[in-house]
Formats: C-alpha cells, sequence, structure tokens
C-alpha cells in the first residue's frame, strides 16, 4: 500500500518538475523574443496571491514610452501560458494603469512592470521618477 503511494507521489512530483521547467523555458523565449527588438524598454511584473491565482505581464514600450507590446500570463497551474493582451498596445505607460480592460490581479503585474521600465529609464538617462 505505502509502495504505490510513494511511487504515485513520485510521478506525480516529477511531472509537476517537468511542466514546470516548461514553463520557465516559454517564459524566457518571450523574454528573449522581446530583447531582440533594437529600441525600447522592456518590463515584466507580477502579482501573487499567497494563495490562488497569480498573474505576470510583459511589456515592450517604445522611445515614446507607448507600448508596442504585451503579454499576460495568469492562473494557477503550469498549464498558463502567455496571452496577447491587444487592449494595451498603442497607449502610453500612464495609460494602461487606467485600462478597463484589466483585472485588478493583472493592473497590480502591470503596475511592477511600469515600475521597471521606470528604472530603466532612469538608469539610462539618469533622470528624476517621472512616473507617479
Amino acid at each position: 500500500m505505502w509502495g504505490k503511494f510513494i511511487i504515485i507521489f513520485a510521478l506525480i512530483w516529477g511531472l509537476q518538475f517537468l511542466l514546470t521547467q516548461l514553463q520557465v523555458k516559454q517564459y524566457q523565449s518571450q523574454i528573449k523574443e522581446f530583447t531582440k527588438r533594437k529600441s525600447g524598454y522592456l518590463g515584466t511584473g507580477y502579482y501573487k496571491k499567497r494563495l490562488g491565482t497569480g498573474a505576470l505581464v510583459l511589456l515592450v514600450c517604445d522611445e515614446q514610452l507607448e507600448i508596442v507590446e504585451a503579454k499576460i500570463m495568469k492562473g494557477i497551474t503550469v498549464f498558463a501560458r502567455f496571452r496577447d493582451k491587444k487592449e494595451l498596445i498603442g497607449k502610453s505607460l500612464l495609460q494602461s494603469k487606467d485600462s478597463e480592460y484589466l483585472t485588478n490581479m493583472e493592473r497590480n503585474a502591470l503596475v511592477g512592470a511600469v515600475q521597471m521600465i521606470e528604472k530603466e529609464i532612469n538608469k539610462r538617462k539618469g533622470n528624476e521618477a517621472w512616473i507617479s
């Protein structure tokens, strides 16, 4: 009885490990694809509840701080995948935080991505913070 339980547990744990590795590879490939752009800024943000679903946002904006690419991954399992968030494309970074197309979870993750872009701009240009 215990032997079967241990084998089943090990198989489930191994499957979870494999699926997690596949999800990490997908994340890395998305980041690599986004970094191929010649100019602009990349930001990633996440929101995770202690228990329950979370969200991960990848944003790319151009030099005028207009979003040119946006992807969101949300869910609770390793089966979650990135989806395009076309409603954000063409909006400025400041406008994007007020988007009516985002859930609170997505908005919180988006704020993290915008803050990451702000840090990168400040690092490159040495300016004071410009987003409040």
